[in-house]
């Protein structure tokens, strides 16, 4: 699974907390969807919007896990592969860094 900051600095108030995008694999073990629960839950708790592709398993548990923590979430449309560019919202300009 992946964690990565989007810019958030020419977005909605909304998303000044800051925004996580999390990736992962099409076919997640147990343990990575225990990391994309505790991962999410732990920037919510800090106030970072989650950004996920909800039509992926990690992205609909991301998406699940923000609703439960209260936060926003955007929907991407497409995350890329490692190494690609990010796709967003149409809407949105994001600017990533990868987190560790």
């Amino acid at each position: 699974m992946r964690v990565f900051a989007i810019d958030t600095s020419n977005m909605g108030p909304e998303l000044q907390g800051g925004l996580v995008g999390v990736v992962g694999s099409t076919s997640p073990s147990a343990e990575e969807k225990r990391e994309c629960v505790e991962t999410v839950s732990r920037y919510a708790v800090d106030g970072w919007a989650i950004a996920a592709d909800p039509r992926t398993p990690i992205g609909r548990l991301a998406a699940l896990t923000a609703e439960t923590a209260c936060v926003p979430f955007v929907a991407f449309n497409r995350v890329a592969q490692r190494g690609g560019p990010v796709v967003g919202p149409a809407t949105v300009a994001a600017t990533t860094r990868e987190l560790s």
